[in-house]
């Protein structure tokens, strides 16, 4: 091995001294960030109570208007079968007020149509009666 020269001492020291500041700034980032982190960490755990706290109000919530849209849901079947029913009780009402004279003036009809036939068939023999 040769030995160095004071050139090349020099070179290595400057090396050594530039690797050691590097590891430094390294070292002073890595710090920065691990304090960082650890105040996000202080930070997080009243953030998640409040989160937790919201969710379940949310929840809370989300479970009231479950019950009232299916006792809204409950009201609008039973107002639809009630109306449903009168309209079926209405129909048939009308159809029985209207279809019992309308069969009794046809039975009048008939019986009229058939006088006159019988009239007409006497009056074409000459009875006349």
């Amino acid at each position: 091995m040769e030995p160095i020269g004071p050139v090349g001492f020099w070179s290595l020291v400057a090396i050594l001294a530039i690797n050691s500041v590097f590891v430094a700034v390294i070292a002073v980032a890595f710090w920065l960030i691990n304090q960082r982190l650890a105040q996000i960490e202080r930070r997080l755990p009243p953030l998640i109570e409040r989160t937790t706290a919201i969710l379940a109000q949310a929840e809370r919530l989300t479970e009231q208007i479950h019950q009232r849209t299916e006792r809204i849901l409950d009201t609008t079947t039973r107002v639809v079968d009630t109306v449903s029913q009168r309209v079926d009780t209405t129909t048939a009402l009308a159809e029985e007020a209207i279809s019992q004279p309308l069969i009794g003036a046809a039975s009048v009809m008939a019986g009229v149509s058939r006088a006159v036939r019988t009239y007409r068939e006497h009056a074409e023999k000459g009875d006349g009666r």
